[in-house]
């Protein structure tokens, strides 16, 4: 992409920022929408050009490109501005002078607001500028007289639409200074092709903040006819679509972001008035900080912390992400080689209650189910008596016990509970507990640093067990006993399905995997290397894909051909597809659809789940409707993939589209790097040498 493609893409996506979205084609409709009224589209354009080469003096580049705040914060308040002062020379000044003022704004606030309180500006920075500078201008009487003119008003025959509607269109035009039903028909339609979620948070945040207006004033036609309206609207689509994953539960959020806006907007009408101001975004921004600043205090699991630039997107990337990686950053290796059974699990029929409900215990069976030959009178009948126990985590060994003794099968140490035991605290920051080792078989002391794997030592019969097992648990504290908190186990068969991460329950038979040397060097892609391939559809060869391997700012890797991104790595003794982002339309997103999932050690008969998001699904008719319906109900549409080894470096993947449509596909490692043939369906993806 050349340098004047990539800043008019920049350009045209700070437009559509302003609507909590990047589409480009969006951004070009709304930037023509503005010049409906001239001196509206050339006051924000003349502003936000001005705070681009402001910060390319000052040597922003690249990064001013990626943060989009930094650019639609300038264009608001050159539209505000455009909409009070008609366009000359002297307010061409006047508008490159606030261009470069809003980003110095956005600079000094963005820093503020991340660094003290980790609220996005949003904008803040237009509510600030555009006051500062509404209020300059009435000192500044040669560019008051001079370039003040009537307000703008498009001179169409307005429809006969009811005062609700007409007031909703005029609002949703008031966001972009052009406040008028046409202005606002624009506004929804490109909403509309963008986001039916945000059109549907648009009319909630209306039609809510509106009538609890009227409700308090008495007067729907007021209500109606305010176009500080958008506010309500602003607030309920940033909140339950933006910074929120779209939900039921989201949705009340907005709700109550609209309602709250009403006497923010009320108030700050009062002072803002006195000295001749319009409210601006004002009640917006309040509100939505204050709800968001709350709900990032407590950890709601819903706040969003990658916006994938529409809330469909967002919902199905956290939607699959969350059934991809059912993980709580806390992952442990099973302690021990070979297979075990599960005795114990999470919230478990005998001691795993309470604070330490979080914990697994595991013994050795026989096919019977039996964890002991003969009559179990004896320590020595059991299976798992003696066994290695090996490090679950990396990171330094706290303390040890390993003195007492082991009771006889069916007795228990009620003063011990947790006998001979060692207490890891992992590299990441919290304890792994490993408890009833056998007498004085512990290897390892405090202060000792272990990997996964090290030997620790026996399994035993120590503290309160009344037979040979081995417990394992986390927690965030390092005093003994102290209250468990969820973790999973990493990469581990059940039978013969593989789970990279999860917990397994009672009764299963478990067996740790390790990951094979040749797969791990194979699909370890490093960065600059190259993959060419020959697309085909059927026999017919259709186009080339030329692929190469980038690193993120944040140090993530993905595979690019320059019109898509699909970021990949290695975890878990698994190499993943994390997600795929950029144009559909580009063969990159097979290697996704094919095999998101590929554990590194290969045995026949294994198998394996994943999902996939639902742009696998073709049809974007289908796609839209799905993820509108997902978001008032999780998991009611899925695309699931289970896959297996087939071969030697090969493996097949059969996926189920939300339909019940099944979809095979095929893929072949390279012997060198990389994927030498993928099939997904018709398409065929061949490497080139």
């Amino acid at each position: 992409m050349s340098f004047l493609t990539r800043y008019a893409v920049s350009i045209l996506k700070s437009y559509s920022a302003v609507l909590f979205n990047s589409s480009v084609w969006g951004g070009a409709a709304l930037l023509l929408l503005t010049f409906l009224n001239p001196n509206v589209g050339f006051g924000g354009f003349v502003s936000l050009i001005s705070a681009y080469l402001f910060a390319r003096l000052v040597g922003f580049k690249e990064e001013f490109l990626r943060l989009d705040y930094y650019v639609y914060n300038p264009l608001l308040v050159g539209l505000s501005l455009g909409y009070l002062f008609k366009l000359n020379f002297l307010s061409f000044l006047f508008f490159t002078i606030a261009g470069i003022l809003s980003f110095l704004l956005t600079y000094f606030i963005s820093s503020f607001l991340y660094y003290y309180l980790k609220l996005p500006v949003l904008s803040v920075p237009f509510v600030v500028g555009s006051s500062l500078l509404y209020l300059a201008s009435s000192k500044f009487s040669n560019l008051f007289v001079g370039s003040l003119y009537p307000q703008f008003h498009l001179f169409v025959k307005p429809l006969p639409l009811p005062l609700p509607v007409e007031g909703y269109l005029k609002s949703l035009g008031a966001v972009f200074f052009t406040p008028a039903v046409l202005g606002g028909a624009v506004i929804f339609a490109v909403l509309f092709a963008v986001s039916r979620i945000l059109v549907l948070l648009s009319l909630i945040g209306y039609f809510s903040g509106t009538l609890f207006q009227a409700l308090l004033t008495g007067s729907a036609y007021h209500a109606f006819t305010d176009t500080a309206a958008f506010n309500y609207i602003l607030a309920s689509m940033a909140v339950g679509g933006v910074f929120l994953v779209p939900s039921l539960r989201s949705y009340k959020f907005a709700l109550l972001a609209s309602l709250l806006a009403v006497p923010f907007n009320a108030g700050a009408k009062v002072f803002w008035e006195s000295y001749g101001l319009p409210v601006f975004a004002l009640p917006f921004n309040v509100t939505t900080h204050l709800l968001l600043y709350v709900l990032m205090s407590v950890n709601y699991w819903a706040v969003v912390k990658l916006y994938k630039g529409t809330p469909e997107r967002t919902l199905d990337y956290y939607l699959t992400f969350v059934k991809r990686f059912p993980s709580t950053d806390r992952e442990v290796s099973l302690p021990f080689s070979g297979r075990w059974t599960v005795w114990q699990s999470f919230n478990g029929e005998w001691t795993h209650k309470g604070p330490w409900r979080y914990a697994v215990d595991f013994v050795i069976t026989d096919q019977e189910g039996n964890t002991y030959s003969g009559d179990g009178y004896y320590l020595t009948d059991y299976y798992a008596f003696g066994k290695p126990v090996l490090s679950p985590a990396e990171g330094q060994v706290v303390s040890v016990v390993s003195t007492l003794p082991d009771n006889p099968p069916g007795k228990a140490d009620r003063e011990n509970n947790w006998g001979n035991y060692v207490l890891i605290r992992d590299k990441r920051g919290f304890y792994v507990l490993v408890a009833h080792f056998k007498q004085n078989s512990i290897r390892v002391k405090p202060g000792d640093y272990v990997v996964r794997g090290t030997l620790l030592g026996q399994c035993g019969n120590s503290g309160y067990s009344p037979q040979p097992h081995i417990h394992i648990h986390v927690q965030l504290l390092p005093e003994l006993g102290a209250p468990t908190v969820p973790f999973v186990f990493s990469s581990y068969l059940v039978g013969n399905l593989f789970k990279d991460a999860g917990v397994p329950s009672v009764g299963e038979v478990v067996e740790p995997v390790y990951p094979d040397k040749s797969l791990l060097s194979r699909l370890n892609l490093l960065i600059d290397q190259e993959l060419s391939y020959s697309v085909f559809e059927g026999e017919k060869e259709v186009s080339e894909l030329h692929l190469k391997v980038k690193m993120a700012p944040d140090s993530t890797f993905y595979l690019t051909d320059g019109r898509a991104k699909l970021y990949f790595g290695i975890r878990n003794s698994t190499f993943y597809f994390y997600h795929f982002e950029g144009d559909t339309s580009s063969p990159l997103k097979y290697l996704f659809f094919s095999a998101p999932k590929i554990p590194l050690f290969e045995k026949q008969g294994v198998y394996w789940r994943d999902y996939l998001p639902l742009i696998a699904v073709t049809s974007r008719l289908k796609r839209e409707l799905y993820l509108l319906l997902s978001s008032f109900k999780e998991n009611l549409f899925q695309v699931s993939v289970k896959s297996s080894w087939k071969g030697r470096d090969s493996l097949h993947s059969d996926i189920l589209l939300p339909s019940g449509k099944r979809v095979e596909a095929f893929t072949l490692l390279s012997p060198d790097y990389g994927f030498e043939e993928i099939r997904y369906g018709s398409i065929t993806l061949k490497r080139r040498r």
